[in-house]
């Protein structure tokens, strides 16, 4: 088990001579944001605005004290809600893995490189679009707990409305009862199901 293995993401194999390993991102404006800086430097191409900041959604998701820094007991309770719970040796060990400045933490820019390592952000994109579409049942943009419920129980997973209910509370950002496409793109990068 890896720190990398609770994010559900298709990579896309790359070449690696065809494939330069940095590339500076597009300049972001000043916008408030503690995280994005200019440039942002990213393995595998440049990454837009937009999925910087939904990058940026998911990593405050992760560091629960706003710090600015995942540490190994958030990396646990956001793990602890996925249904795994690792020892703090193990919590250690994965961030040890991608703390490439060694401070024992994990910040933004590692948490990008994490990210978006061999990721073709497209490819993604329209992969979360097909999973959606797959749950949005009446098309409407948003997925109700009956429409999860009934694509839960076509997988051979029964579950209560209640239970659906529950599981998009823990997603649901606005509040409407429902999970709408930028609720869902968050929760597929943070593998959550």
């Amino acid at each position: 088990m890896g720190f990398g293995s609770i994010f559900n993401r298709k990579k896309k194999q790359r070449s690696l001579s065809n494939t330069p390993n940095l590339t500076a991102s597009p300049a972001v404006p000043p916008n408030g944001s503690p995280f994005i800086r200019s440039p942002m430097r990213t393995p595998s191409r440049n990454f837009t605005q937009i999925q910087l900041k939904e990058l940026e959604q998911v990593f405050q998701k992760f560091d629960v004290n706003g710090d600015g820094k995942i540490s190994s007991s958030e990396l646990g309770s956001i793990m602890g809600s996925l249904g795994q719970l690792p020892s703090e040796e193990e919590l250690q060990k994965m961030i040890k893995e991608f703390d490439s400045d060694g401070d024992g933490f994990v910040s933004f820019e590692e948490f990008v490189e994490l990210n978006t390592k061999g990721v073709d952000s497209e490819e993604v994109l329209e992969n979360l679009k097909d999973a959606f579409s797959v749950y949005d049942i009446d098309g409407n943009g948003s997925i109700s707990a009956e429409e999860l419920q009934e694509v839960l129980k076509s997988l051979g997973d029964e579950c209560s409305i209640a239970e659906c209910r529950q599981m998009i509370s823990g997603v649901d950002n606005d509040g409407d009862g429902m999970i709408d496409f930028e609720e869902f793109k968050v929760m597929m990068m943070a593998g959550a199901r």
